[in-house]
């Protein structure tokens, strides 16, 4: 099952623009922004957070 999170999750990580120098807190509020959202809940563990700081670097 596709759950429609992970679609709007997926379709904001694709417009994402490729920079190396964005860092993961500047890509994490631009997906928020994307997504609607005031802003993603902070956490170090999180793994979207995981994900953007080892493939954005």
């Amino acid at each position: 099952m596709i759950y429609p999170e992970t679609v709007a999750l997926a379709r904001a990580l694709a417009t994402l623009p490729n920079r190396q120098h964005r860092t993961t807190n500047n890509a994490l509020t631009l997906i928020a922004c994307r997504l609607g959202l005031a802003r993603l809940t902070p956490n170090a563990n999180d793994p979207l957070r995981v994900f953007l700081t080892h493939t954005r670097h």
